[in-house]
């Protein structure tokens, strides 16, 4: 019985030797970078050669710092469609793939194939809706040098409470001398406000990165406004913030396995308002904030949901539990112990035709035994396809606040969800927004671009704490709507959207124009800071 017994363990390690030995290796790895017009396809016109002339296409090194494999490694088809998302994530390409080919029976050789997106944008910016227009330029570069960094100016004029104009320069500086750290800064202004912003980040770039860090500052000053419920008026509420903040987190590397984190994010602020009874919650406190999460990711390339081009949906699960402590920076400050939680889940159901995401977050502050700054916020989405060419989307988004002893204000408006309504003009503590959309995608081109229509419902409203929800009143509008998608463009800024949207209140017809899809079709799991629920207001 033992001589069997060891001819069976002898066997399963030969086997699982030749196994190991089986597994090819990667003998040379190819790069075949295409301009942003391929001379092959019908994309190609007259001054096609021009403009990937202007264009610097992407320097070699950017997309192998994406690589996650080298010549010599044994071939792991998990690195390759990792390093595939990778590439596909820093927006740079309009078309990522890889191609294995066997040139001996234990060498093997990967080509890549990118193509660059045309990466600089000189538009016109025009917008309107619910009352308000914008109008303006842009010139942007998010493909600088071929660095894959990021440089854009913006001259903006606007309409809504008398802003003006206002003017933006961001900078971010991706993989700062060939480093894992990108560096970014933000200048904003206009009449009312200005914003200086500078932050030093290291992320989580792959599924095997251990750790990733920020640290940054911010300088705000001006006024924030403050909204008279139902009249549009408004009052100008003069702040004067400066806060510091950085976090650290650690996180598992086994990719076949939930991963788990350990983030601290520590911060300190120092704020004047006007009165005390515009304070904000955390205002001139310290506070630090622990969480212990997790999240699953199972990757699938989606086409067809909220525009043509190919991208990556992380589909699976998120969860964190959080608990900090707030400590007061001056007698304005306050002190506090926190804790919250959230929880996110999504799959595909009926034969991948339909989709759901789910998301549930709640916290609260205690002080001396009693709660403060208690919120509960929920978010759902979903869509189910139709046909290949078309499909109804909806999603629904509910924030709740109790014991919430500082300055709070939520706006339902077109900016928001609720198209052609007046900007403004409808205020609360809590809000409650729904959509649902029509989306019909036709496989026709016009060129670079791709058309689609839309016809859609909106609703929602708005109420103050410890107001009845059952006794708020609801808002609707339905309407229709067209897109043009640039193919050669980055999604989430190569649409143009027109929606003619009828206010049931009103009864009246408006025009909305913007530049992006109202919201999208799907949501991947990402890893997320902790952070205090509910503490995000509209002041804009």
């Amino acid at each position: 019985m033992l001589h069997v017994a060891l001819r069976l363990l002898a066997l399963s390690a030969a086997v699982a030797l030749c196994s190991a030995r089986a597994q090819p290796i990667i003998g040379a790895i190819w790069l075949d970078q295409r301009e942003v017009f391929d001379s092959t396809a019908d994309e190609w016109f007259f001054a096609a050669p021009l403009l990937n002339t202007l264009h610097t296409t992407t320097r070699p090194w950017v997309i192998g710092d994406e690589l996650l494999f080298a010549v010599g490694d044994q071939l792991d088809t998990a690195l390759l469609y990792e390093s595939e998302r990778n590439l596909r994530r820093t927006g740079l390409f309009s078309r990522v793939a890889m191609h294995v080919d066997t040139v001996a029976p234990d060498t093997v050789e990967v080509t890549i194939t990118t193509q660059d997106f045309w990466s600089t944008s000189g538009a016109v910016l025009v917008g309107s809706g619910g009352g308000a227009a914008t109008l303006g330029a842009e010139v942007e570069e998010f493909n600088l040098a071929g660095t894959g960094s990021r440089f854009g100016v913006e001259m903006l004029y606007r309409t809504e409470n008398q802003i003006g104009w206002q003017g933006a320069v961001a900078l971010t500086w991706r993989r700062a001398l060939r480093s894992e750290v990108n560096v970014s800064g933000t200048l904003f202004a206009n009449r009312y406000r200005t914003l200086q912003q500078l932050a030093l980040l290291e992320p989580y770039r792959t599924l095997r990165t251990p750790l990733a860090w920020s640290v940054g500052g911010v300088n705000s000053f001006g006024s924030d406004f403050y909204y008279r419920r139902g009249t549009g008026r408004y009052e100008l509420l003069p702040f004067h913030l400066r806060r510091a903040s950085g976090w650290i987190s650690i996180g598992t590397t086994d990719q076949n396995e939930d991963r788990l984190f350990a983030t601290l994010l520590l911060s300190v602020e120092n704020v004047r308002r006007i009165a005390p009874e515009f304070r904000q919650a955390g205002d001139n406190s310290a506070r630090a904030l622990l969480s212990l999460g997790s999240l699953r990711q199972r990757f699938r390339r989606i086409s067809g949901l909220d525009g043509f081009l190919v991208e990556d949906l992380a589909v699976g699960a998120w969860g964190a539990a959080t608990i900090g402590y707030f400590l007061p920076m001056n007698a304005d400050g306050e002190r506090l112990f926190y804790i919250g939680g959230e929880a996110e889940q999504s799959g595909f159901l009926a034969d991948d035709r339909a989709y759901l995401f789910g998301r549930i977050s709640a916290g609260s502050g205690f002080q001396r035994g009693q709660a403060r700054y208690t919120a509960i916020e929920s978010y759902g989405l979903g869509h189910w396809r139709l046909s290949t060419a078309s499909l109804l989307v909806a999603r629904f988004w509910q924030q709740t606040v109790w014991n919430w002893n500082a300055f709070r204000q939520l706006v339902l408006d077109n900016d928001i969800g609720l198209r052609s309504y007046a900007v403004n003009q409808l205020v609360g503590d809590n809000r409650f927004l729904y959509n649902v959309e029509f989306r019909a995608l036709p496989p026709w081109r016009l060129w670079i671009f791709g058309i689609s229509g839309v016809a859609f419902l909106d609703g929602g409203t708005v109420w103050m704490q410890g107001a009845a929800f059952s006794h708020a009143r609801f808002h609707h509008a339905v309407g229709i709507g067209i897109r043009l998608h640039n193919l050669k463009w980055q999604e989430e800024g190569g649409i143009l959207r027109l929606d003619i949207a009828y206010n049931l209140d009103t009864q009246r017809i408006g025009i909305v124009f913007s530049s992006n899809q109202l919201f999208s079709a799907v949501r991947s799991h990402l890893f997320a800071l902790p952070t205090i629920y509910g503490s995000a207001i509209d002041t804009e």
